[in-house]
């Protein structure tokens, strides 16, 4: 079976650098502790110490301040690496109503937010909501960075993977295509990232049962990954084992 490839660690780093560096200030010791907690990949320690943190900001700060909508950020975000989804957005909402007050409309932190949001929408498979929440984040992005700034690249990403998930394959090529576009435009051309485009747009049309076409865009994804990361990298592997797959399929249709 041809496996769907997750999204990387350091293309949501990208995102959270570019987008949400509000969110990475500390003004506390439990927030350093909860970031040491997050380091260790510990996140339930990381959310039982930013909730301490969020007592001591209500009542030092108030509930509409800066150091209180941070927190309510964080808490959505740990909350979210424990599965905790509902809890996740409960936080996000109220980040959000914080930054309605004291951010400007365009903010890039509420940028963060709406991304945030989208992708725990899309793990409890709420579509819809998912999508509204995504191209909220992508029209603040393309006001703030223009409409081929890599942050754009990455939510052209998350929306057409809910289009797949829907089955949409035409809306899904569309916003892949145009992620593709904008990395070319701003990346290296062996980037990882513009081969991780080329494997979904493959997977794609392997949905649509265009088996050539998928060959052709993931022996894209095959030789930029066989340059960057080498034969026996397990990304590289997962191509060839993709491609090996269509080709089967391919002689059995």
């Amino acid at each position: 079976m041809m496996r769907v490839e997750p999204m990387m660690k350091n293309i949501l780093l990208l995102l959270i650098v570019l987008l949400g560096s509000v969110f990475l200030e500390a003004h506390g010791p439990n927030h350093n502790k909860a970031e040491e907690a997050k380091k260790r990949g510990d996140y339930k320690a990381a959310l039982k110490f930013s909730l301490i943190q969020l007592d001591e900001d209500l009542q030092k700060f108030g509930p509409y301040t800066k150091e209180t909508m941070i927190t309510y950020g964080r808490l959505g975000t740990f909350s979210q690496r424990v599965g905790e989804y509902v809890k996740a957005l409960e936080y996000n909402f109220q980040s959000l109503n914080i930054q309605k007050k004291i951010l400007d409309a365009n903010d890039v932190t509420t940028a963060t937010t709406y991304n945030n949001m989208g992708d725990i929408y899309a793990k409890l498979e709420k579509y819809t909501e998912a999508l509204e929440y995504f191209f909220k984040s992508l029209k603040i992005q393309e006001v703030r960075f223009g409409k081929n700034h890599r942050t754009a690249a990455i939510t052209h990403n998350n929306i057409a993977k809910v289009h797949r998930k829907q089955g949409k394959y035409k809306e899904a090529m569309h916003h892949f295509r145009r992620s593709l576009e904008i990395r070319q435009e701003t990346l290296d051309e062996n980037d990882y990232s513009i081969a991780l485009a080329h494997s979904n747009i493959g997977l794609v049309y392997f949905k649509q049962g265009k088996y050539e076409e998928a060959l052709a865009e993931l022996r894209k994804a095959l030789k930029i990954r066989k340059k960057v990361f080498g034969k026996i990298h397990s990304f590289t592997k997962k191509t060839q084992k993709n491609i090996d797959y269509i080709k089967k399929k391919m002689l059995v249709k």
